[in-house]
């Protein structure tokens, strides 16, 4: 899909019908690679790919989805949760570049199971995926969705 198609058909996807496969999410995971972070500091994030179901069952607002990737952080502050959120955003974009369902997640994060993340690590943001038979199509999108102030 072209990009400006793709942003403009993206949306939440809370329904899925399948487990993703592995060639899939070593694409998602190199959209998540490709992300910006702040100062170039790759070493403090961590991608935590969760499909493990004894796992995932113990998490509240997934959505069953078979799959969630939580981006954590060292000492997340600002800079940490917006880079978490580009990182996200190349991931989300990718599933549905893919023809997956995902969702931006941030209301599981309090129910991660302890030990699953890295020692050092907090959670930032997370995405679930998962295959769906929910179609994206592209939309019309008002320029006055968010208002806006120009200065010239």
């Amino acid at each position: 899909m072209e990009a400006y198609d793709l942003i403009k058909s993206r949306k939440a996807i809370r329904q899925y019908s399948g487990q993703i496969t592995d060639e899939q999410l070593n694409e998602i995971l190199t959209a998540a690679n490709a992300g910006p972070v702040g100062m170039g500091e790759y070493k403090n994030y961590r991608l935590t790919v969760i499909q493990k179901a004894d796992v995932l069952n113990k998490m509240s607002g997934i959505y069953d989805a078979p799959t969630v990737i939580v981006v954590s952080a060292k000492n997340p502050e600002a800079m940490e949760d917006v880079s978490a959120g580009a990182i996200v955003h190349n991931m989300e974009l990718a599933a549905e570049n893919l023809g997956l369902g995902a969702n931006y997640n941030m209301s599981s994060l309090g129910s991660i199971p302890s030990g699953v993340l890295p020692s050092g690590f907090k959670a930032v943001f997370a995405l679930t995926l998962g295959q769906t038979n929910e179609k994206l199509v592209t939309r019309s999108i008002p320029l006055d969705r968010i208002e806006t102030n120009i200065v010239k």
